[in-house]
């Protein structure tokens, strides 16, 4: 089991990093053939996409839950309803989403300023908002193919899909030029191929579906109401994560905006890890969750010491030569700034990306509300420090306010896991764990570069033997 859930992570980080390196190819070409504005239009509306993609409603994600435990229960009387009730309510939620969006056309495009050219703008959202039912359709699609455990076929077109995205939009400029009407097109075209081949694909993972792909409307309740709530965190956690630099940009200024935005995209790009090891366990915790034997929560803290072993060396490198790094890549003066901001973020990101697990195990037993509900308390809270510190002490005392999110984020949701599995918090687990992490960052202490990096290299060592001694020694039979 720990060999596959590996592999299939393995598989997932794949599909979801290689497209991050094909943009760092692609991009300077777009940006240099369409100019800084058309440039600007294509990522907003690549941004516009990704929001409206929301209209899944979390029904994709409740998919995967319900499926993966009736596929345990081995019920499969249910398997074809279920996924076809699904499908077909996401399939009107896309075309909602479509029509709204290309109704809203010109109005999103009023609101965009210095635009180069408004028709075309109007007219590239337009063909975006044909991708809708498609993008919604296939949310689901692969919702059902995690639940059956298929990440190899997942990824054979979350890859080449998600290189499509930046290759089609080199090709277009080079077949049609720098219009970016040609390039939505290329992407429909892709988003189509995407979703006709995920539903060949589940079409053969779910034979016991065959002749029962029929709508069945007592399945709609329990499918809105777990994806209502999982709507409702999918809504206010993007809020969170991007309301801190508009309000910099109100009470500071832009430039304090670029230095305090820059670090925090570094880190956050780290989210590929536990969303990559996430995607797996959901379907797995969902169906140990059925044999009531405790497998799940066994499997959930071994996936956390794992996820810990893996992020605390990438985090504790970021923050120790955050000044180095940033002094590199974008110059010693604007590392001055954004350094100390980078090292407060790389400890909230170790933070956060570990607060993935319990989230993921909570939704996995059917736990929807609770961590909406919590969500919707710490919205308000996280603005009135972020509006506080802001205030107090610039973007250092924003960075403070997203590091005391991520900490009590994760502490109530491990509370909350522990609260569920009716098990009483071992607060004594988590000494060496912590003990080794303030170890780590202490070297942020020492001087000399030379210095760090041997304190680094020290703990890259200890982390190496502590997962060769959990995970890697092969077990007395």
């Amino acid at each position: 089991m720990t060999s596959r859930l590996a592999r299939h992570t393995l598989l997932n980080l794949l599909g979801l990093a290689l497209p991050l390196f094909a943009a760092l190819l692609v991009i300077p070409e777009l940006l240099r053939q369409l100019g800084p504005g058309r440039f600007g239009v294509l990522t907003l509306v690549w941004a516009l996409a990704s929001y409206f993609g929301l209209f899944d409603l979390g029904l994709a994600r409740a998919l995967t839950q319900q499926l993966a435990a009736a596929k345990e229960r081995s019920d499969t009387a249910v398997i074809g309803p279920l996924a076809a009730t699904t499908l077909g309510l996401l399939a009107l939620l896309g075309l909602s989403a479509g029509l709204l969006m290309g109704v809203l056309a010109p109005t999103i495009a009023d609101h965009m300023r210095d635009l180069p050219d408004w028709a075309e703008t109007v007219a590239v959202i337009r063909v975006i908002a044909l991708m809708m039912p498609a993008i919604v359709v296939t949310a689901g699609l692969r919702g059902i193919l995690e639940a059956c455990h298929a990440f190899g076929a997942v990824n054979l077109v979350r890859l080449p899909l998600g290189l499509w995205t930046f290759a089609g939009a080199w090709l277009s400029l080079h077949l049609w030029g720098d219009s970016l009407v040609s390039i939505a097109w290329l992407l429909l075209a892709g988003r189509v191929v995407a979703l006709l081949v995920h539903a060949w694909q589940v079409w053969h993972v779910l034979p016991e579906a065959a002749g029962r792909w029929h709508w069945r409307a007592a399945l709609l309740r329990p499918l809105l109401v777990s994806g209502g709530w999982l709507t409702l965190s999918n809504v206010i956690s993007p809020l969170m994560g991007y309301v801190d630099r508009f309000l910099i940009g109100v009470m500071l200024s832009a430039a304090a905006v670029a230095y305090y935005a820059t670090p925090q995209e570094i880190v956050t790009r780290l989210w590929i890890v536990p969303s990559a090891l996430t995607s797996v366990l959901l379907p797995t915790f969902a169906a140990r969750s059925v044999r009531a034997d405790g497998s799940d929560a066994l499997l959930l803290d071994r996936a956390v010491h794992a996820l810990f072993l893996i992020m605390l060396p990438i985090t504790t490198g970021l923050a120790l030569f955050a000044d180095e790094l940033l002094s590199l890549w974008l110059g010693a003066e604007f590392a001055v700034v954004s350094a100390p901001l980078l090292k407060v973020f790389a400890v909230g990101i170790l933070i956060n990306c570990l607060a993935h697990l319990p989230l993921t195990w909570l939704h996995a037993v059917g736990q929807f509300r609770v961590p909406a509900l919590m969500h919707c308390v710490l919205l308000p809270l996280f603005l009135a420090a972020l509006w506080l510190l802001c205030r107090q002490f610039g973007p250092f005392g924003a960075a403070l306010a997203w590091l005391a999110r991520m900490v009590v984020d994760a502490m109530t949701l491990f509370l909350l896991c522990w609260r569920a599995r009716g098990a009483a918090p071992s607060w004594l687990a988590w000494v060496p764990g912590a003990a080794l992490a303030a170890t780590a960052f202490a070297g942020l202490m020492l001087q000399g570069t030379d210095a760090r990096l041997g304190w680094w290299l020290a703990m890259l060592g200890a982390t190496a033997t502590i997962a060769w001694r959990r995970f890697g020694r092969p077990r007395a039979s």
